[in-house]
C-alpha cells in the first residue's frame, strides 16, 4: 500500500453492528439508572438532613425549657418568701415588705418582678416544647396559683395580653378558674 492508496475501510457485518448497537444500549440504560439511584440518594440526604436539624432544634428548645424549669426551682428553694404569695395579702404585703437583701431598702418588689418573669419565661418555654403535655400544664397551673395574685394585679394594670402567650393564657385562665382566651390564627 502505498502513500496515494485509500485506507481500507472495513465494513461491519450486520450481526457485528447489532452487537455494538446492543451493548451501546445496555451502557445507557445502566447510566440513566445510575443517575436515577445518585437523583434519589440526594433527594433522601437532603430530607435526612432536614429532619437531624429539625431533630436538634427540637432537643435544643427541651433542654433549654429543662435548663429554665430547673433554675425556676432553685430560685423558689432559694427565696422561699418569693415562691407562693398565693392570696392578696400576702401578695400586698410581699410589695410593701423591706426586703432585706436590698442594699438600697427597696422592698420585695424588686424580687418578686425578677421571680416572676422567671416563671413566664419557663412556663412559655414548657409549653412551646410540650404544648399538648397534661403533666406540664398540671405543673404550670400549680406555680400559676401561687403567683395568682400578681397576675389579677397584671390583668388589672392592663399589661396581662402583652406578657403572656395565648398558650399560657389559656392555662392560666384553667388555673384561675376564669373564662378562656379568644385567640387569633397568629396567637395559636
Amino acid at each position: 500500500m502505498s502513500d496515494t492508496d485509500p485506507p481500507d475501510i472495513e465494513i461491519a457485518a450486520p450481526a457485528e453492528e447489532r452487537s455494538w448497537l446492543r451493548s451501546t444500549a445496555v451502557w445507557s440504560v445502566l447510566g440513566g439508572v445510575a443517575t436515577i439511584i445518585t437523583a434519589i440518594t440526594a433527594v433522601l440526604a437532603v430530607y435526612l438532613g432536614l429532619a437531624q436539624i429539625n431533630t436538634a432544634r427540637e432537643l435544643q428548645a427541651a433542654d433549654n425549657a429543662y435548663q429554665s424549669w430547673n433554675l425556676l426551682n432553685q430560685a423558689t428553694l432559694d427565696n422561699p418568701d418569693l415562691a407562693c404569695a398565693d392570696t392578696e395579702e400576702k401578695f400586698n404585703k410581699l410589695m410593701s415588705t423591706p426586703d432585706p437583701k436590698s442594699a438600697m431598702g427597696n422592698t420585695y418588689r424588686e424580687r418578686y418582678t425578677a421571680y416572676g418573669y422567671m416563671v413566664i419565661t419557663t412556663s412559655e418555654q414548657i409549653l412551646r416544647m410540650a404544648p399538648d403535655d397534661e403533666h406540664w400544664k398540671f405543673l404550670i397551673s400549680e406555680r400559676i396559683k401561687c403567683t395568682a395574685p400578681a397576675i389579677r394585679y397584671l390583668q388589672r394594670q392592663g399589661t396581662y395580653e402583652k406578657r403572656y402567650s395565648c398558650a399560657l393564657r389559656r392555662v392560666i385562665a384553667g388555673a384561675l378558674n376564669q373564662p378562656a382566651p379568644t385567640c387569633t390564627k397568629d396567637e395559636k
